[in-house]
């Protein structure tokens, strides 16, 4: 019967402090006093008279006991230190933990940034979809650095009611997205939307009506094509031209960039 084992059975379950006395006497008998204070005693009971078996086969092989029956016991013990001590460059936790917060993170494929596709059409002047130079053009998806919108907007207040608040929900909001993109020599960006805020105002104080003006956007995240874009996230809406902004200088030189913004059209309008 082993060391354990004994102590095991001989230790009473009336209690921590009689199962730790007892175990010190258990252990004190069977084991010469070198081995007790290498393995130390004290620890071992208490980790005995816890339920903590783990702790205690730590303890022995942390001692060198045992490297007489299995040589080099002793390098293996050093690695268990090693990966089951909190390290304060890694934020507190052993490098075991940090080993499986790493394997967690590396099974799943993180979005990026400057992956997205878009895609920008609309019906006006009988242009096809994404046709390179048409009215509805592929060239936002290849002149577009950069879209900025809050795909989601829900209003309210909070009105009081007692010394309490209640929260009032409204509703949803328009969505307001705003695409930074190049141009070509010809202004062909530019002159898509300028065709399409005069259809959605004209010069001569006329307004147009949606059939004609709505603009089809569709933003896919992680993707650059349409084909591997099904399964990524996705928003897709109807909108109206806002703003375009154009900034121009002389003192560097650099691509021009326009920033063009769209209005979200009715909320319950769906492409």
């Amino acid at each position: 019967m082993s060391l354990f084992d004994t102590i095991k059975q001989n230790l009473p379950s009336s209690g921590k402090s009689i199962g730790t006395e007892a175990g010190i006497g258990q252990v004190n008998k069977y084991t010469p006093a070198t081995m007790n204070r290498t393995v130390g005693s004290v620890g071992a009971i208490t980790d005995l008279a816890n339920g903590k078996w783990d702790a205690v086969g730590h303890r022995v092989i942390g001692s060198g006991l045992l490297n007489q029956v299995f040589p080099g016991l002793s390098g293996i013990a050093s690695q268990m230190a090693y990966w089951g001590t909190p390290v304060q460059l890694l934020g507190g936790i052993t490098p075991a933990d940090a080993k499986r917060l790493y394997g967690d993170l590396r099974g799943h494929r993180l979005a990026k940034k400057n992956l997205w596709l878009l895609e920008v059409s609309s019906r006006l002047k009988g242009g096809k979809e994404n046709t390179v130079g048409g009215w509805n053009t592929g060239l936002f998806n290849l002149f577009a650095t950069e879209v900025e919108y809050a795909p989601f907007i829900i209003s309210g207040e909070k009105r009081r009611v007692g010394g309490a608040l209640v929260d009032a929900v409204q509703g949803n909001e328009p969505v307001e997205l705003r695409l930074t993109t190049m141009d070509d020599q010809v202004g062909t960006l530019k002159r898509w939307y300028a065709a399409h805020h005069a259809a959605v105002a004209a010069d001569d104080g006329t307004v147009g009506v949606p059939a004609d003006y709505a603009i089809t956007i569709k933003v896919v995240h992680s993707f650059i094509t349409s084909e591997s874009g099904e399964a990524g996230y996705k928003n897709i809406g109807l909108f109206r031209p806002a703003n375009m902004e154009v900034s121009l200088s002389r003192r560097e030189d650099g691509l021009q960039e326009v920033q063009l913004t769209f209005s979200q059209l009715d909320t319950f309008m769906k492409p």
